[in-house]
């Protein structure tokens, strides 16, 4: 093992000691104690480095995910499973595959927040990378709470954006729902919804002719995790196909439902 293998080890493994110790980690869960939690997929195949992560990452209350090659996150990467994410942390150097390849992936897809991470690189690969659509690109040896400070002001910024480009209304067909008012209407007929039920709308909207996993519907609408046995979304959507069928028969026909996946919102 090369001496700066062993400086990189013994940086790693003085933030997991000051972490057990709490010094570190109860001043950074003061400070960030108020802000809202959030879902980060780290895909890293160095043990230590992942366990570095989860050891000092500062915030107690986010949730992380692991996965250690590319092929173990080809199917969230090529999913929608990979909205239910706030941020994503990539290696550029896996061992069956490369950090690129899954930024190409996701940014088919999603802007959700990336990081790509790299022992090795200089200003050229950096600059590309960003290029091709990495959020950041940050150096090993990280120091963790920079790296959660990054991925925050990332996913600060995106939800932002998004309140900022947040539509007050939008058509379902034959069918205009109001999502500040809360109401379905159509040729002069209105229909009250639930806060639940709008939050659906809009997030299948944003996300029109394509599928909405459970895992991200339950997130953004009931603010909780998906439980396989729970079938509150299954009601509401039932509920609120019945609504827009009122209104108007075709318009129920805009959210399909996919079979294992979740929904999805289809324009008529």
């Amino acid at each position: 093992m090369g001496s700066a293998l062993r400086r990189v080890q013994r940086g790693y493994q003085s933030q997991v000691a000051q972490c057990k110790k709490g010094t570190v980690l109860q001043q950074l869960i003061s400070v960030a104690g108020n802000l809202a939690q959030m879902d980060i997929l780290v895909i890293e195949d160095d043990p230590v480095m992942a366990e570095t992560i989860r050891l000092t990452w500062p915030v107690a209350s986010d949730r992380l995910r692991f996965l250690s090659t590319y092929k173990q996150a080809a199917h969230i990467v090529h999913s929608s499973e990979i909205d239910y994410f706030d941020g994503i942390v990539v290696d550029l150097n896996l061992p069956d595959g490369n950090g690129i390849e899954i930024l190409r992936a996701i940014r088919c897809n999603t802007n959700v927040p990336l990081i790509l991470i790299s022992g090795a690189g200089n200003g050229d690969s950096r600059a590309d990378a960003i290029d091709l659509g990495a959020d950041d690109y940050i150096m090993k040896p990280l120091h963790i709470r920079e790296l959660h400070a990054r991925m925050r002001r990332l996913v600060t910024q995106r939800s932002e954006r998004a309140v900022q480009q947040r539509r007050d209304s939008v058509s379902l067909g034959h069918v205009v729902c109001d999502i500040q008012r809360r109401v379905l209407a159509c040729s002069g007929s209105e229909l009250r919804l639930t806060d639940a039920e709008a939050r659906i709308i809009e997030a299948l909207y944003k996300n029109r002719n394509r599928v909405c996993s459970k895992s991200f519907l339950y997130k953004n609408v009931f603010f909780r995790q998906f439980d396989p046995h729970d079938k509150t979304l299954d009601v509401y959507v039932s509920r609120l196909r019945k609504k827009l069928k009122h209104l108007s028969e075709e318009s129920g026909d805009c959210i399909q439902t996919v079979r294992g996946s979740g929904y999805r919102y289809t324009e008529l």
